[in-house]
């Protein structure tokens, strides 16, 4: 068991330190790392965490994705707790250590929408709707080689990040939004990036059963 906690925190900690580091450097140096950029180092961030530490743990990294294979009957609810609370500590680490880096920021990389609540709440699910279907594709398609399916994942972290960063930040990731919002303050809006993700995620459970239709 151990070594899965250890896995979650480290896993949730390099794709939190990568991404809203990235959105730090690129608030630090004036915009030279680019929208784009930024948003390489999300899916690079998420891939080199299924890459590296995917064989020791289930690759979830994110509370959202945990409750949506719970539900999915694909986790045990046992292990949720342990593995959520895994999770918001790698990302509450990777936070910290941004603190520390930059004091001077304002947000650490907090998810703060640009449009109204709603319209951000609305684009936050579809986005993790789309994020839990390549996590299911990995599954479905049987992906069992951790590069591929880090790939695979990590590219749509990408190209949802590419689309929806400016109007929302991009979360898909309830302890990607809660740590940096506690440690630099900004939690007005943290109920939308909690609950948003959770509810796209659990849309795609469905998918599921398709394995299982085949299978009979």
């Amino acid at each position: 068991m151990k070594k899965y906690i250890i896995a979650e925190v480290i896993g949730t900690f390099i794709i939190v330190f990568i991404g809203t580091g990235a959105i730090v450097l690129n608030e630090v140096s004036h915009g030279s790392l680019t929208h784009v950029g930024v948003c390489l180092l999300w899916g690079f961030g998420v891939a080199l965490a299924i890459a590296l530490v995917g064989r020791f743990a289930e690759s979830h990294f994110n509370p959202a994705v945990t409750i949506a294979l719970i539900i999915a009957g694909k986790f045990s609810p046992k292990r949720s707790i342990i593995h959520i609370t895994s999770q918001i500590s790698g990302a509450a680490i990777a936070s910290i250590i941004l603190l520390l880096l930059a004091p001077k920021d304002s947000t650490l990389g907090s998810t703060l929408p640009s449009v109204s609540p709603w319209v951000a709440g609305g684009i936050e699910i579809v986005i993790s709707f789309v994020l839990m279907v390549s996590v299911a594709l990995t599954e479905l398609l049987n992906i069992r080689n951790r590069v591929l399916a880090a790939i695979l994942v990590g590219s749509a972290v990408t190209l949802t990040a590419l689309f929806a960063g400016p109007l929302t930040g991009a979360s898909m990731n309830p302890a990607r939004s809660i740590a940096p919002a506690f440690i630099s303050g900004h939690t007005e809006f943290l109920w939308l990036y909690i609950l948003a993700p959770i509810i796209g995620m659990i849309a795609a459970v469905p998918l599921y059963r398709l394995k299982k239709a085949d299978s009979n």
